[in-house]
């Protein structure tokens, strides 16, 4: 897995599509940063951040109640 990841990365990882992968990389809750109009995450901070959503109570790490709230 490289350092930094990009929309397609987390698409592959999360086996989850381009508009939800987009409203992914749109929230606030999620450390992505934007350079030349494309979406980036690093490795280290999507790891943080999978790690917070494991412990999430009664999400089962399904990313439809995270993405839509």
């Amino acid at each position: 897995m490289p350092d930094v990841m990009t929309v397609n990365d987390v698409m592959v990882l999360l086996h989850i599509g381009r508009n939800k992968a987009y409203r992914l990389f749109n929230m606030k809750s999620f450390p992505s940063f934007r350079f030349e109009d494309r979406h980036y995450i690093t490795k280290k901070d999507f790891e943080i951040w999978m790690e917070r959503i494991k412990k999430l109570p009664g999400q089962n790490y399904k990313l439809d109640p995270i993405i839509n709230n």
